[in-house]
Parts: structure tokens; sequence; C-alpha cells
């Protein structure tokens, strides 16, 4: 008897001391973001943090990112669970946690979400989510984009309620759900009797409509031929005229275009000439087309529309070709305003409310101001597309448009109690005293 107690105290004590050991082997939490791997700058870190603590002042939900420096032989999606749990990331009694996991060295990664979130959030919405964010970056090295990505798409999945807002939609949701539930039932007993008893009828209908659809048919088939025979009755004559007018036309294709190189010699329009020169052989393949077919055999209709319909493009030309001038004389005027208007701007912006967007709004300027300066060496050059400047010219535009919006717009601030994570980056929290991890649902995998 006595053994037996000694052995039970030496089993309870193994079970204790491994408890402590997997306990203490992960890290302390430094902050909404903890990078142990050293894969995240300062910025990066501090972006990513703001994003997260908004976010839990507008809904309570607590938001981590962890970078670990190794899993200790633990998969992705126990490790983050298991953090999830040690830090107690999440609400107590609510159980609102999220924790990404990004493991370097093991090349894993995960996406946990506590149980208290899973009616919001289901395997099947973590998969997608990792898979269309986090994993296509990560495959491209993009590493911060891949997170940032997965954190801003898990936001936009979970919406911006607040706690009792969301149990509430939750209520209403499940009450219309049973009520549409109930509803259904009732439908399908009242279909299952209606289609007992109207199945005779309905049988009886349906021979009468099959009937009289294949009349319809037949008639509709008989009109189709007969109005695609006169069709092509008419094609050889409409495909000659078509061919006598692009001939007649080609002279003054080629005057406008002359005249248009006279009045900006800058512009490339080599294309525009170049499809006036082959303009002939393309006319002779045409004729040669028509005489092939027979234009008394329904079996040809299809390829005499399609030479037809190339007879009708060459016969546009001279339409054509005025439209494009007159795209590219417009893109010009645009282009040179444009660029008088980009030449006095400074590509910065001084003050910026939201701090958190300070790198979104840098890129926009970078990409702004790189866009200005090739559509104005593009200009410079002795021959020159002012349709693609035009492009470039507009895009630039657009970004530093942008950039002052996003400059201007203000951070979220609440009126709410503070949270856990409304201390400073490097606080050792231990979390909200949530967890719930376990029973709760997400993505995990290798890239």
């Amino acid at each position: 008897m006595a053994a037996k107690r000694v052995l039970s105290l030496v089993a309870l004590l193994c079970l204790a001391v491994s408890a402590i050991a997997q306990s203490a082997s992960y890290p302390r939490m430094k902050g909404v973001v903890s990078d142990y791997a050293g894969k995240l700058d300062q910025a990066q870190i501090s972006e990513l943090s703001s994003l997260v603590k908004n976010y839990e002042r507008q809904t309570s939900i607590e938001f981590v990112v962890v970078v670990a420096d190794s899993l200790d032989g633990q998969s992705a999606g126990e490790y983050a669970k298991a953090i999830g749990n040690t830090w107690k990331i999440g609400k107590n009694g609510r159980n609102n946690g999220i924790v990404l996991l990004w493991a370097p060295n093991e090349r894993a990664y995960s996406l946990r979400v506590a149980d208290g979130l899973t009616p919001d959030l289901s395997d099947a919405d973590a998969k997608r989510i990792t898979d269309e964010n986090l994993l296509l970056n990560f495959k491209q090295e993009n590493y911060y984009t891949g997170l940032k990505q997965t954190v801003l798409a898990v936001m936009a999945h979970l919406g911006n309620e607040d706690w009792n807002a969301r149990l509430q939609t939750r209520l209403e949701k499940e009450a219309i759900d049973r009520k549409r539930r109930a509803e259904e039932a009732l439908q399908a007993e009242e279909d299952q009797k209606a289609f007992v008893q109207n199945t005779r009828i309905g049988i009886g209908f349906l021979l009468v409509l099959v009937i009289g659809a294949m009349g319809v048919a037949l008639l509709y088939r008989a009109r189709r031929h007969e109005n695609e025979l006169a069709e092509m009755a008419l094609a050889p004559t409409a495909i000659a005229n078509n061919l006598a007018a692009a001939e007649k036309n080609a002279p003054e294709v080629q005057r406008v275009l002359d005249d248009f190189a006279k009045e900006t010699p800058e512009q490339d329009i080599s294309k525009l000439r170049e499809s006036l020169a082959v303009q002939p052989e393309r006319i002779r393949k045409i004729k040669i087309d028509a005489q092939s077919v027979n234009f008394t055999n329904l079996a040809s209709y299809d390829e005499l529309m399609r030479v037809r319909t190339s007879s009708e493009s060459e016969s546009k030309l001279l339409e054509s070709t005025k439209q494009s001038i007159a795209q590219i004389r417009q893109a010009k005027i645009h282009s040179q305003a444009l660029m008088e208007q980009l030449s006095r701007e400074r590509f910065e912006i001084d003050q910026i409310c939201d701090l958190s967007r300070q790198a979104e709004i840098n890129q926009l300027l970078l990409n702004s101001r790189q866009g200005y300066y090739q559509a104005r060496q593009n200009s410079s050059m002795s021959v020159v597309d002012w349709m693609m400047i035009n492009h470039l010219l507009n895009n630039s535009h657009n970004q530093i448009q942008q950039a002052v919006e996003y400059s201007q717009a203000e951070p979220y601030v609440s009126s709410s109690s503070s949270s856990v994570f409304s201390g400073s980056d490097s606080s050792a929290s231990t979390g909200g005293g949530g967890g719930g991890f376990s029973g709760g649902s997400g993505s995990e995998g290798t890239y």
C-alpha cells in the first residue's frame, strides 16, 4: 500500500515538473509584436503594433504577432496555441484573442483564434486568409508584407464592432437561422405534398411542352437558315464595297499621317504607318478568302462572316486612324499640363496625422516621383509616345493625391477603457486573462 502511494506521488511530481518545464519553454511576451528572431525592424514593429492596438481599442479583440526563434520540435499550430494560452491572449471571460505566428527557421506559420471568436472566423476562413495573404507573400520572400496583409485581412473579416454589438449580432443571426430552418422545414413539407399532388398534371404538361418546344425549335432553325442564306447572298457585294472603300481611302490615310507627322514630329506613329503599309496585303488575302467561299452553302456561313468583318475593318482604317491621332493630340495636351503642375511638386509631406501610415505614404510619394521623372525623361527624347507619357503622369498625379489624403486622415481614437496592450511595446505583460486557444480555430502550414 505504501509503495503504491509512493509511485502515485512520483507520477504526480513528474507531471508537475513536465508542466512547469513546458510553460517555462515559451519566451516572455515583449509586446503585441514580439520578434525573437530579429526579422523585423523597429519601424515595422511600430506599424504592426499601432494596427493591432487600434483594433483592440475598437473591438476588445487582442491580437499578437510572434516571430519565433525556434518551435522546439512542436508544430507551428501547437506552438501558437500554447503561446495564446500561456500569455492569456484575449479578454477574461471572452477568450477573444488571436495569435499570428511566424517561425522563419522552420519556414512555418500559424494563425490561431481563441474559441470566443470561432463563430466569426472558422478554420476555412483562416486558411483562405493565410493562403491569399501570408503564404502568397512568404513564397516571394515579402515577409513583412505577408504579416501585415494577414493582420489587415483578419480585421476586415471580423469587422470593427465592439464586443457587445458582436454578441448581439450573433444572437440575431442565430434567431434568423432558427426561423429560416423552421420555415424551410414547413415549406419542404408543403412542397412534398404539392409535388405528389401535381406529378400527374406535371407529366402531361411536360409532354405538351416538349412537343411544342420541338416545333418551335424546328421553326426557329428553318428561319435562321433562311436569314443566313439571305445574309450570305448579300455578303459578296458588301465585301467588294468595303474593299473598294479601303483602297479609295488609302491615300487619305497617308495624307492624314503625313500632316500629323509635320504637326507633331516627335510622336512615334510607326505602328499606324505600318498598318497602312501592309493594308494591300491584307486586302489581297481577303479577296482570296472571299473567292474560296461557297456563298450558297450554309456550312460556309461562319467563314464568310469572318471575311466580311475583316473587310469592314479595312474600310474603317481612315476613321480609326483619325481617332488614334485625336487621342494622341489630347494625350499630349493633357501631359504638358500635368508636367507643368508636377514640376512644382516637392513630392514630400511635412505633416502626417496618423504616423502608422508613414511607410505607406512614403511609398506613394516615391512611386509618384519616379513616375514623373520617367515621363519627363521620355518626353525629352527625339521620338516619344505621348499616350505612354500621359499614362505615367496620370499615375504620378493620382499617387500624390492619395498620399495627401492618407496624410490628412486622423488616427482612430477610442474612449473605451485601457487594455492590457495600452502600454509600451517592450512591456512584459502576460495578456488579458483570456486564452481558450485549444478549442479555437485556425490555420497552419509551411512555405
